[in-house]
């Protein structure tokens, strides 16, 4: 009885050991994180500056663009409340005259997206190419193996990221990277 005691608690000795040993050997498990790229875009002072550039121009097409709309609008009313009023041939000449206004406004309104996409761009991809730079650089220093988008949490998410623990968002760190970087 003895024996098979001793041969059992051999056995379970064994197999402890070997447990443990295979433990050690085992791949370390890759690190997570997450960042938020908007909570980012919208806290750096070089993201911040750029929007303020955007905004500026787009408040200045606004502006320019306010007195053609109001110029389309009392033409749209005038035909509205007067048409009934006139001939057919003053009638089809404002209606003429009131769409082509509205084609060199559209004309204008296109310009103007595609400028401002340009300058979007001359602004905006030199932050997030230096963005990107820093988060593949945080995540190869601290041993990341994954970073994950987290902009909006639960169902709602569009990044398929349903839950994070707020501990594995980097988002300030890279943030201040970010900053620190571009101030040079």
């Amino acid at each position: 009885m003895k024996m098979k005691f001793l041969k059992g608690l051999f056995i379970v000795c064994v197999a402890l050991c070997a447990s443990s040993v295979l433990a050690f050997a085992a791949p370390e498990r890759g690190k997570i994180a997450t960042i938020s790229i908007q909570k980012i875009l919208g806290s750096s002072k070089a993201a911040l500056d750029a929007q303020k550039i955007l905004q500026a121009e787009v408040d200045k097409f606004q502006s320019k663009f306010k007195a053609d709309e109001d110029t389309l609008t009392a033409l749209k009313n005038d035909i509205e409340k007067k048409g009934s009023a006139w001939s057919d041939e003053v009638r089809a000449e404002k209606e003429r005259e009131y769409q082509k206004r509205l084609r060199d406004y559209g004309l204008k309104t296109e310009d103007a997206k595609l400028e401002m996409q340009q300058l979007e761009k001359k602004h905006m991809e030199p932050i997030l190419k230096q963005l990107h730079d820093i988060i593949a650089d945080v995540g190869k220093k601290n041993g990341y193996s994954i970073i994950l988008e987290n902009t909006m949490k639960g169902l709602r998410n569009r990044t398929g990221l349903l839950y994070a623990d707020d501990t594995l968002d980097i988002s300030d760190q890279v943030q201040k990277e970010l900053d620190t970087r571009l101030k040079k």
